[in-house]
């Protein structure tokens, strides 16, 4: 009797310890999907269903303006908030990668013929296990097709943003084959192909990165990839004044 009454003792507290974390991992989801709601979905329908929808919005677009090009960091950036003085267009798609990008290039964003393109990419790439080489390749081409069909329009190229890469328990695997010297690489040879290319670069990496080369706790959410809402004051801070001074075309007063 008191054998069972351990064996059952033990069960509870098994099951007990299974519920805790079913219940932090589910809290910590609700924490990151309340604040980003479906933005967070990345499969592959999903992500062509986004650019679908974004190609017909460009259709009907008065066009012009600034466009966001990028992942969920700019699918999460509420441009309307933080740019209220300019046409803003978001193109961002959460997971999406950069050979993605380069396939909707034409529709999502050629076709709005804007004043300024900004543009963000290749974390997720990486995050996949795709060479720093081949992401530098795919940016350089993105590049290399908006200059050839749009040739009067500033392109700003942002860095990758800097992770969590030690992350652990139910965002243990986040990370992927990401590290912080493959992050560093790439962003080194981002920045010489912006220069090369004639195109802005604009480094956010160091802006958020600590002195390991993480992310700044402060300034991401639990899964340690998305940034904080406030965190993107600080992002707006830094590509403001850069895209004011290249864009032509405000909202009318």
């Amino acid at each position: 009797m008191e054998k069972s009454r351990k064996l059952n003792d033990r069960g509870v507290k098994a099951l007990i310890s299974v519920a805790v974390i079913l219940i932090l991992a589910i809290s910590a989801f609700g924490v990151v999907y309340g604040v980003y709601g479906w933005a967070f979905i990345t499969t592959r329908p999903v992500k062509e269903y986004k650019a679908q929808v974004y190609a017909r919005l460009s259709e009907d677009a008065e066009g012009g303006g600034v466009v966001f090009l990028g992942d969920s960091l700019t699918e999460m950036y509420d441009l309307a908030e933080h740019y209220p003085e300019f046409d803003v267009y978001n193109r961002g798609i959460s997971g999406d990668t950069t050979d993605h990008m380069l396939e909707r290039l034409e529709s999502n964003v050629i076709a709005l013929n804007p004043d300024v393109v900004v543009f963000l990419g290749g974390c997720n790439d990486i995050r996949h296990g795709v060479e720093v080489s081949t992401v530098i390749e795919n940016i350089s081409n993105i590049i290399g097709t908006l200059k050839t069909r749009l040739p009067d329009t500033p392109i700003i190229v942002q860095s990758l943003y800097p992770i969590n890469t030690e992350s652990s328990g139910i965002f243990k695997n986040t990370p992927g084959q990401a590290t912080v010297e493959k992050l560093r690489e790439a962003n080194v040879l981002l920045e010489a192909l912006c220069a090369d290319s004639g195109v802005t670069f604009v480094d956010m990496y160091s802006m958020f990165a600590d002195e390991s080369g993480n992310i700044r706790s402060e300034y991401v959410l639990p899964d340690g990839l998305h940034l904080r809402p406030f965190a993107y004051y600080k992002v707006t801070a830094r590509l403001k004044p850069i895209i004011a001074g290249l864009c032509t075309r405000t909202q009318p007063q």
